[in-house]
């Protein structure tokens, strides 16, 4: 009999967002810091990219679709549709980190399985590139895989609610991003919603011990 758990602690969208692509841009890395010491400004942004401080920068995030229509600023500094941003870069990855984007503008998979590395943890993650939990999420994994040679990561971007991805995988997902763990067994372990990076870590010893 297999064990599964279900946990659900999602950040939902604010009130402000819209969940189509056409509203949301992405979270590009224009906005990150470049080091431990970099000043931030009173926009709570750092100060060199910040668009209301530097308006002659808003071509650039313009140009890269980092922008948020809605509200003026880029997507990566958006605090309205994004109460949880973070401007820290993704780690580098090493060599041997197994990640691959399976689907790229939320592309219908009518089965995970083929899918599963054999004899590693699959991770699946169903994220969009405006949701900022979903790079928190990526940020704590991408660690995970220059230690852990025995986890693949999955990615698929669903873009946005209304993609044929979203519809098959997330009708009932309060939130972004969705993780499904499989073991190494091949059987799945856990169904995550939300960013909790310790009930991930959980699952990935759970699954690694199948």
């Amino acid at each position: 009999m297999r064990s599964v758990f279900f946990v659900c602690l999602c950040v939902l969208l604010p009130s402000g967002c819209a969940t189509s692509s056409a509203s949301h841009g992405t979270l590009s890395q224009l906005s990150v810091v470049n080091g431990p010491g970099a000043e931030f400004c009173a926009h709570q942004v750092p100060a060199e990219s910040c668009t209301r401080c530097h308006p002659e920068l808003e071509a650039r995030f313009k140009h890269a679709g980092d922008w948020c229509g809605p509200h003026g600023v880029p997507e990566s500094q958006c605090f309205e549709c994004h109460p949880d941003l973070s401007f820290e870069p993704l780690p580098t990855l090493g060599a041997g980190a197994d990640l691959r984007t399976l689907v790229e503008r939320g592309e219908d998979v009518p089965s995970l399985t083929p899918y599963l590395v054999p004899g590693k943890v699959t991770v699946f993650d169903f994220y969009a590139d405006w949701c900022a939990v979903c790079r928190k999420v990526d940020r704590h994994v991408f660690a995970l895989l220059n230690q852990r040679s025995d986890v693949a990561y999955r990615k698929l971007n669903v873009v946005s609610w209304e993609t044929p991805l979203a519809r098959r995988y997330l009708t009932e997902a309060p939130g972004l991003p969705l993780l499904v763990v499989y073991g190494k067994d091949g059987r799945e372990v856990a169904t995550l919603s939300g960013g909790d990076t310790d009930a991930l870590d959980k699952a990935l010893s759970l699954a690694g011990a199948r």
